[in-house]
């Protein structure tokens, strides 16, 4: 059973030339070419088993239709192909639904593996490098704290001590010390020295630096 795949890059040469690559797989036929977001609504009208789509595309991101495809055709292959080596680029094909992300500067043979696995694991998501990008988002990535909980850290911060923070934000100090709780909970630490360090590290205190000083030196 052949396959049907359709290619949308706005450059014609590279196009042209996984259009050649692609065919050159006995299981696959390219049905179709196109050169921007536009053509590439148009070609998802149409049944077709895999999409190939370059990112940056003159009337927007190629990401915006493989989204688009991902959730109109949930079984679709979604191949992305970029110039961009980057975590940002990578991630946001990830989040996007794509199934596999390539470089065009990547071998041919890399090229036809992403594209065979886009089509057998549509729902899955391969990329070179993609465990290392995904431990870096993890690793910096910002707390939430509530609006109360950045009030209690400022005032810890400035070096107040539980019963100041109670008086200065009306709060009784067992609420005070339920919010420390969780802000030392939020950012894995177990001292306000290393609260301080947190919110300077996460940048969740603006011109927190010589506030966090003080409060590492007063804990």
């Amino acid at each position: 059973m052949t396959l049907s795949v359709i290619l949308v890059d706005d450059h014609a040469l590279v196009r042209e030339g996984l259009a050649r690559l692609i065919d050159s797989a006995p299981e696959f036929q390219v049905a179709g070419q196109g050169a921007c977001l536009a053509d590439g609504y148009s070609l998802l009208a149409k049944q077709h088993d895999l999409l190939v789509v370059d990112v940056s595309m003159p009337d927007g991101s190629g990401l915006s239709l493989a989204r688009y495809a991902r959730e109109h055709y949930p079984n679709m292959g979604i191949v992305v192909v970029t110039m961009h080596n980057d975590d940002e680029t990578l991630l946001e094909a990830l989040d996007a639904g794509a199934s596999a992300l390539v470089l065009k500067s990547d071998p041919s043979d890399d090229v036809l593996y992403a594209v065979r696995q886009a089509v057998h694991r549509p729902r899955s998501f391969v990329a070179d490098g993609l465990s290392d990008a995904l431990r870096r988002r993890e690793s910096s990535s910002k707390p939430r704290l509530t609006p109360r909980e950045t009030e209690v850290m400022a005032s810890l911060l400035d070096g107040a001590s539980v019963s100041q923070v109670a008086r200065s934000l009306y709060m009784s100090e067992s609420t005070v010390k339920t919010h420390i709780a969780r802000l030392y909970d939020k950012l894995g630490v177990h001292n306000r020295a290393a609260l301080a360090m947190a919110a300077v590290q996460h940048g969740l205190v603006p011109n927190s630096a010589r506030s966090a000083q003080q409060a590492a030196l007063t804990a």
